[in-house]
């Protein structure tokens, strides 16, 4: 018997969100991670049987996240046209299992629906998805540097970059459609709007 996995894109922070947070990375740590961006931002949610487990925020400038943690020293894009991507997270229960790569693509799917142009985030440089990242087409951007993502201090982190075009969303189309495979197989059966939405994504860029 499958067990259902479902996506949800949109606004709204809660309390199960923020736990996500701190089983996935803030455990320990003293302060919660709800900051003046989460209101502003997109989310998108992965659950598994109605539990989230993991999170991808959508933040579209301005305000810029990313300039703000590093106090301006991000040589990153930013302002209208910008999306960008943080907070992306996957409870230890269920990584491996592509969680991340799914909440990943479900939201870079939906970038230029929204009017975004590029997409830019910061990841550790020995975080495990950097692979994959540059398989969307992330690129670095110069040399790691610190940011302040609260509640965490002094983070060292490697700004990427990602052009967004008709192109690499077929691309990403594709690699989506593998990982559901993947997915079904280890027997999780995914349900998300974007199998609706992105119809409208590619009419729209025809």
């Amino acid at each position: 018997m499958q067990t259902e996995l479902s996506v949800r894109w949109g606004r709204g922070f809660t309390s199960s969100m923020e736990k996500v947070r701190r089983d996935g990375w803030f455990a320990g740590q003293v302060g919660a991670s709800v900051d003046e961006f989460d209101a502003l931002s997109y989310h998108a949610v992965v659950a598994v049987a109605g539990a989230p487990v993991g999170l991808v925020r959508t933040t579209l400038g301005p305000p810029s996240v990313l300039q703000v943690w590093s106090g301006g020293r991000c040589s990153l894009p930013h302002g209208a046209g910008v999306a960008e991507l943080t907070r992306g997270v996957v409870v230890p229960t269920v990584r491996r299992l592509g969680i991340y790569r799914l909440a990943m693509l479900e939201s870079i799917l939906r970038l230029r629906a929204l009017g975004a142009t590029v997409a830019t985030g910061a990841v550790a440089p020995d975080f495990v998805g950097r692979r994959f990242l540059a398989g969307l087409g992330f690129v670095e951007v110069g040399e790691p540097i610190t940011f302040d993502d609260r509640p965490r201090r002094g983070t060292i982190a490697q700004c990427l970059e990602l052009q967004l075009s008709p192109a690499r969303e077929a691309a990403w189309s594709a690699m989506r459609g593998a990982l559901l495979l993947h997915l079904d197989a280890c027997g999780y059966r995914v349900e998300s709007d974007l199998d609706s939405s992105s119809l409208e994504i590619h009419a729209a860029s025809a």
